[in-house]
């Protein structure tokens, strides 16, 4: 009890301490248009709260980046499950996988509106931020597999669905989790 009262002490003293930096940092600019501050960003939501219309942009938003991030861990899996059989795969893929991360998301805006209608922008940019960030955490997953294990299931013939659940899933999962921690923090 003491613990969790502590800890909510912490996490209300950095917020205020955040809140303070921003309305500082707000009043020393001096113009909205550049920075507004926490007051007024605060009372704009509070006027667009009750509104119909918000919430519609709203759902409307947070479904094609759930949709991008469901398409990008259903591909990442795939890739990364199809370079840890067939070595061409991976190697076929590391320089585009390496691009994509080195690549700022502002340029991949920029030419995904060229390439893309605006509605299903957000989907494409949530996708590309998803691929790289879970397929390398796969693969880092699927490389701390236990060998000796794997070797022990090849020996028994352990079948797939088996294999999967007693040595795969453990090994890649806490990657996994991870990794769609950071993913959905960067679609975001």
């Amino acid at each position: 009890m003491k613990q969790t009262k502590k800890r909510r002490t912490g996490l209300l003293a950095a917020a205020v301490f955040w809140l303070a930096v921003w309305q500082a940092a707000a009043m020393a600019i001096g113009q909205e248009v550049f920075l507004v501050s926490p007051i007024q960003a605060a009372g704009t939501l509070m006027e667009l709260l009750p509104q119909a219309d918000f919430w519609q942009r709203v759902g409307f938003s947070a479904g094609h980046i759930l949709l991008g991030f469901a398409l990008g861990v259903v591909v990442s899996v795939l890739l990364a499950a199809a370079a840890e059989r067939w070595a061409w795969v991976d190697t076929l893929l590391a320089p585009v996988i390496q691009l994509v991360k080195a690549t700022p998301v502002a340029s991949f805006i920029i030419l995904a509106l060229v390439w893309v209608s605006g509605r299903s922008l957000s989907i494409l940019i949530s996708f590309l931020m998803v691929l790289p960030v879970l397929y390398s955490a796969v693969r880092t997953g699927i490389e701390s597999a236990d060998a000796q294990l794997l070797e022990m299931a090849q020996v028994f013939r352990l079948p797939l669905a088996r294999r999967v659940k007693a040595i795969w899933l453990p090994a890649i999962l806490p990657a996994f989790r991870q990794g769609c921690s950071v993913a959905l923090g960067i679609c975001w």
